[in-house]
């Protein structure tokens, strides 16, 4: 009696443990890169961005690429190309349009778990490349690509190459809590 008892309060204490696990929530992509993309906009306009830059919620300077889209813009393709989009529920790039800055910010969700490991492959593939690119080309920006940061957080993931790296990753994690 005193055995199945003890099973019993063993059993009971692993589901009590278990069902208060935490559990990342389900935050849309875009709902994430929005946040981003306001403290990018807070960033450029203490740089001295003027003001009338900031339309329709646009990143002067930057591309904005939804990796689910059905719509392919020729700047777009190469980009989608990269990844499998069974691996991917959502995607979202945020893109310097002109070759002399190397900000690029990534968000993806995959499809489930299984899928993590093959995109954050691809995110430590186009680290790679970055890295290659820029240590050849402008020292200052190749100092950005070397304080990247590559982050999983249950079924998303993040690639941040920006100048204050730490300010987006913040927004990250904030809204995965």
């Amino acid at each position: 009696m005193k055995r199945i008892l003890s099973l019993a309060i063993v059993v009971l204490s692993i589901f009590a443990f278990g069902g208060c696990a935490k559990k990342t929530p389900n935050v849309p992509v875009k709902d994430i890169v929005e946040s981003i993309k306001n403290q990018m906009t807070e960033d450029m306009k203490a740089a001295g961005a003027p003001e009338e830059s900031f339309k329709d919620g646009k990143l002067p300077g930057f591309m904005e690429i939804d990796l689910t889209s059905e719509e392919t813009e020729p700047f777009a393709k190469p980009v989608k190309e990269k990844y499998n989009m069974e691996d991917l529920e959502e995607g979202i790039v945020l893109q310097q349009m002109m070759s002399v800055k190397s900000d690029l910010i990534i968000v993806l969700k995959a499809k489930d778990e299984s899928k993590v490991e093959n995109l954050k492959a691809v995110l430590e593939k186009e680290k790679e490349q970055q890295e290659k690119i820029w240590s050849q080309y402008l020292p200052d920006q190749y100092e950005k690509v070397k304080n990247n940061i590559i982050k999983v957080k249950g079924n998303y993931l993040i690639y941040i190459t920006y100048e204050n790296p730490e300010k987006i990753e913040a927004i990250f994690d904030n809204a995965l809590k």
